[in-house]
């Protein structure tokens, strides 16, 4: 038998995971193993990310902190997320991570910093916010969704007119869904976006006026409802919660064949026709 064969079924080590994500860098492979590193967290593995963020190479820089962003707890809860392993330290190492002299490892400090977001760190990534690189931008405004105030929020509403319409979709979606700010800045850029040429930018610009309340969805949905509509549309429609919009809506369902009544869409049209049915 060859001593190269090896049972499949066998967990890897966690140094074997991380060799293999320094060799498949940012492929599927490679994201793969980082997130079984997140799972593994002990005293050992977080000696090893202090280690990788230590090294003179900086896809290791990287790699250390986009594994301590998201280290977990063992001993998960069904159904419920799992705390944060070693919070503080691992902040440390991701806040230094922004002083970093090489972009990728600011990258991962910035994507970090949003899974584990700590006071200290909003100044850089509104910093960032202007960025040449539309992929920093990006990062920053993934992250942005999880820090408030008026800081973060001027920040989300430059982004969300970004010249790159997935830095836009991102801030769009941060501002809509994940801030509860609202205030006619929010609900002019969110209009704004509307009118936006990407689809899902329109969507979640659309659903942040909706959570809302802004009156003038109704009649935006009202002519978005058909066929065709997508989650969005559903779930804005769900959020306004308008008896206004019932009649487009039953429609909707009732010219359904019968194989497309399942799934996740009509879920969310089930959900719908729910919301706007209660007496408010």
């Amino acid at each position: 038998m060859k001593r190269n064969t090896r049972n499949l079924g066998t967990p890897r080590t966690s140094q074997r995971l991380v060799r293999t994500a320094l060799r498949a860098w940012d492929t599927d492979r490679g994201w793969k193993a980082i997130q079984q590193l997140h799972l593994r967290a002990s005293p050992a593995l977080l000696r090893g990310v202090r280690a990788l963020c230590a090294s003179r190479s900086w896809r290791r820089r990287a790699l250390g902190l986009y594994v301590a962003s998201q280290l977990q707890q063992r001993g998960r809860t069904e159904g419920l997320s799992a705390p944060a392993y070693a919070l503080e330290a691992t902040q440390a190492l991701l806040l230094a991570g922004l002083e970093d002299a090489h972009a990728e490892v600011v990258r991962a400090a910035v994507s970090g910093l949003g899974h584990r977001p700590h006071a200290d760190a909003l100044a850089s990534l509104v910093e960032f916010a202007g960025h040449a690189d539309s992929a920093m931008r990006w990062d920053v405004a993934v992250a942005l969704g999880h820090y408030h105030g008026p800081t973060a929020i001027d920040a989300l509403v430059r982004l969300a007119v970004d010249a790159d319409h997935e830095v836009r979709e991102w801030a769009t979606f941060g501002l809509g869904t994940q801030q509860t700010v609202d205030t006619p800045q929010v609900r002019e850029v969110l209009w704004h976006n509307l009118g936006d040429a990407d689809e899902d930018v329109r969507g979640e610009a659309l659903v942040g006026l909706a959570v809302r309340r802004d009156p003038r969805v109704v009649d935006q949905l009202l002519a978005q409802l058909g066929p065709d509509c997508l989650v969005y549309q559903l779930e804005a429609a769900e959020q306004l919660a308008s008896p206004l919009l019932l009649p487009a809506l039953h429609a909707l369902a009732d010219g359904l064949h019968d194989s497309k009544r399942k799934g996740y869409w009509f879920g969310c049209l089930q959900s719908a026709i729910e919301a706007c049915s209660e007496v408010r």
